[in-house]
């Protein structure tokens, strides 16, 4: 019995070892961060309507959704809006920090749409 659990324990620490360290939070985080921009960029469409969204150092408002940001999680301030049609007004990389991580959310002119690198 002890045996197994020895075996499975090496197994546990290699398996979480060889996790991509792009699973960190922050690109969780700005999974999430896109998720929104893609939600609110179909609403603009949707609704015909101008859609603004305000990224901010510790919190993001996309349209009438409020994201307060993790407390170790601090972005570049951008501020955009998506048009009756879902495109974006200005293109530019937004970067966000975690510590010693950075990730970039790219937001593209024209159609919108926003990758993560």
């Amino acid at each position: 019995m002890l045996e197994t659990m020895f075996v499975l324990l090496i197994l546990t620490v290699f398996t979480w070892l060889s996790i991509p360290p792009s699973f960190s939070s922050v690109h969780l985080f700005a999974k999430r961060v896109m998720a929104y921009s893609v939600l609110t960029q179909e609403k603009a469409f949707v609704e015909k309507s101008e859609k603004e969204v305000r990224i901010e150092t510790h919190k993001a408002v996309f349209d009438t959704i409020e994201l307060e940001y993790p407390s170790r999680i601090t972005c570049d301030p951008y501020t955009f809006h998506y048009n009756a049609k879902g495109n974006i007004s200005r293109a530019n990389t937004i970067k966000c920090y975690e510590g010693e991580r950075t990730i970039s959310l790219i937001f593209q002119l024209g159609s919108g749409r926003v990758r993560i690198e």
